[in-house]
């Protein structure tokens, strides 16, 4: 029976691989649109160089597009392959696990973020609520918790002195750390989006938009903003 079930959850998850790249493949026949913006683009740079200089003929340009487009679909399905693989393995979640359960947990998974905590902290509680919304949409990490107080070995292992406690695994490896809220502005009213970003610093996540790359300014509250007052 477990040989069957095995089987069976092989299958599905091929089927859900195959459903993400259709999904992707779709999103990526160009429309006569884009074409014709392709060709604007090619005639823009071309006009720009000068007359001695080689220019692409038509089917040279259509022939770049087109391996442009295999070389993001290819990327594209692998990307879809990853993630049925990942939430398999339980990323997209935030939950807790046990001391026994921490080696097999982080080895399983390329990247993982772990969170040692108090249970009668409350700042161990507002990191909690930023890990629980960034595990929904960064499926590329495993978002986990450890209670200190049962995991006395990894405590003394990793040389964990302060609470609450992230660190950060690469292929099983501990690569970085995020202690108490001092890199996170150092208040315990400070957004996700700050947390988020510490991450993608550590590549410990990718950055999904430019706000988490850092590139525009966040007001707090989770706003963008124009001016320079309570800006991250």
């Amino acid at each position: 029976m477990d040989r069957m079930g095995q089987i069976f959850s092989g299958m599905v998850m091929n089927e859900a691989i195959k459903d993400k790249e259709k999904e992707f493949e779709g999103s990526l026949v160009p429309t006569d649109q884009e074409k014709e913006a392709y060709y604007r683009d090619e005639e823009k740079e071309e006009d720009s160089e000068d007359d001695d200089d080689f220019k692409l003929d038509d089917e040279d340009s259509l022939n770049v597009l087109e391996a442009l487009k295999a070389k993001r679909l290819k990327e594209m399905k692998k990307e879809a392959k990853e993630m049925v693989e990942n939430k398999a393995k339980g990323h997209g979640d935030y939950r807790e696990i046990t001391q026994d359960e921490f080696l097999p947990t982080v080895t399983k998974s390329k990247r993982s973020v772990v969170h040692f905590y108090h249970k009668d902290f409350e700042r161990c509680k507002i990191v909690d609520m930023h890990l629980r919304e960034i595990a929904k949409t960064h499926l590329e990490a495993r978002f986990i918790c450890l209670d200190a107080e049962k995991a006395p070995f990894f405590i003394g292992k990793l040389q964990i002195q302060v609470l609450p406690t992230i660190i950060l695994f690469i292929d099983g490896v501990a690569v970085d750390r995020i202690v108490g809220f001092e890199e996170l502005g150092g208040e315990d009213d400070f957004d996700t989006i700050i947390l988020t970003r510490r991450l993608v610093m550590s590549k410990i996540l990718d950055a999904k938009t430019k706000a988490e790359e850092g590139r525009i300014s966040i007001k707090k509250g989770g706003h963008r903003s124009d001016s320079d007052d309570d800006e991250y």
